[in-house]
């Protein structure tokens, strides 16, 4: 009985760590997603944004650039703009945690969606199901 234990706690210990493993990068996963997103920026996202649901986000886009860094809502994000979009991961420790899209929706605001990431135990970035999200520019 004691081998039968051993035996299947090592087993679930062997299913379970290349899960652990599995989970989506910003280096890896989210460079790809981002680089997806070919279009030359039609906007700037650079300052301090407001957000019910994440709190004030701090976005960093130098001018002429597509590139976008920042932190907000307890997350550092990684981001690009394309067009008038603005693409975002939200990541802590370089684990993509949700993805974003964003773009302009009247004066100083932008509107779109976020998603979770994808279980560890699928592959995949995020998650096809989103919710809305609104930022204004303070």
């Amino acid at each position: 009985m004691k081998q039968l234990i051993f035996a299947v706690t090592f087993l679930l210990l062997c299913i379970s760590f290349p899960t652990m493993l599995g989970a989506a990068k910003v280096e890896v996963e989210g460079k790809a997603w981002l680089d997806s997103q070919k279009d030359p920026a039609e906007i700037n996202v650079n300052g301090v944004w407001g957000s019910e649901e994440w709190g004030d986000f701090h976005l960093i886009q130098a001018e002429g650039s597509r590139e976008v860094s920042g932190n907000g809502g307890g997350y550092d994000i990684t981001g690009v703009v394309s067009g008038k979009h603005l693409f975002m991961l939200f990541s802590t420790r370089h684990t993509v945690e949700y993805c974003g899209t964003v773009s302009p929706n009247g004066e100083n605001s932008l509107s779109g969606t976020y998603s979770n990431r994808k279980s560890r135990l699928h592959s995949g970035l995020c998650q096809e199901s989103s919710r809305p999200m609104n930022m204004k520019k303070k």
